[in-house]
């Protein structure tokens, strides 16, 4: 008997830290007017779809914290995450912030899914977790600690900071600029001038319209089908394949 009640008060802590708590919350605002959406996230997923048609820019947010429940969540209140959607001026703020209190054994993160008008030129400053942008006529500016990049169907110029994670680019009428810490970056069919700067990770570029520019640390490149001129400031270390280019092939050793 009494080793029963010896497993019971262990096990207390444990059903305690399990505590989980899920929901979802829906911020709107109207789009008129605003040319610049502005997104700061912290940890979890971020997708922005363009919309045809729509006159509003929407916002889905899906909450999760471990090792706490409803009613904690209630109490901690901003402790824990801040959301906030506003307009100012000709921009529009999407603020989503996850934090901890010290001592804790508690995670939070916030999934975000963003529908807004298709001409709108995108800002988004992001801490972890994937990001996965499409169908945007405008210009997009990614600034990412860590996590997967996805951006398709995009009219406009793209200018990508990242720290680590695979990035993936593709379908883009307009001029890029990577600068990548580590990981696999992959961009096709590019109508404009491509830039690359990486430090680690394979490198795979096809079908682009303009100039190749890279600077590489290590990795293999993979270059196909670029209409103008490659120029490979610093090869690093790794295989370099090249074929099907139009202008000139210079590559600095």
């Amino acid at each position: 008997m009494k080793s029963a009640a010896i497993l019971i008060f262990v096990l207390l802590p444990v059903i305690a830290f399990a505590a989980s708590h899920r929901e979802i919350r829906n911020l709107e605002i109207p789009a008129a007017g605003i040319l610049t959406m502005r997104i700061e996230s912290g940890a979890g997923r971020l997708t922005i779809r363009g919309v045809e048609g729509t006159d509003n820019i929407e916002v889905t947010a899906e909450i999760e914290a471990d090792g706490v429940d409803r009613d904690e969540i209630r109490l901690l209140g901003d402790k824990l995450f801040q959301l906030e959607l506003k307009r100012a001026y000709h921009q529009a703020l999407l603020y989503c912030h996850t934090a901890a209190p010290p001592f804790a054994p508690i995670t939070t993160r916030v999934h975000l899914h963003v529908k807004l008008p298709v001409k709108m030129n995108i800002t988004t400053i992001d801490g972890s977790g994937p990001i996965d942008i499409t169908n945007i006529a405008g210009n997009l500016i990614i600034d990412d600690n860590s996590g997967i990049i996805k951006v398709s169907n995009i009219t406009g110029r793209i200018l990508v900071e990242d720290g680590s994670g695979d990035i993936e680019i593709e379908d883009v009428q307009g001029a890029i600029q990577i600068k990548d810490g580590s990981g696999h970056v992959v961009a096709r069919h590019i109508s404009g001038d491509l830039t690359i700067t990486d430090a680690s990770g394979g490198i795979e570029v096809n079908d682009i319209g303009g100039s190749v520019i890279i600077s590489d640390g290590s990795g293999s490149i993979d270059i196909y089908r670029v209409e103008k001129n490659v120029f490979i400031r610093e090869p690093g270390s790794g295989e370099i394949d090249i074929d099907g280019v139009q202008g000139k092939v210079i590559v600095r050793d």
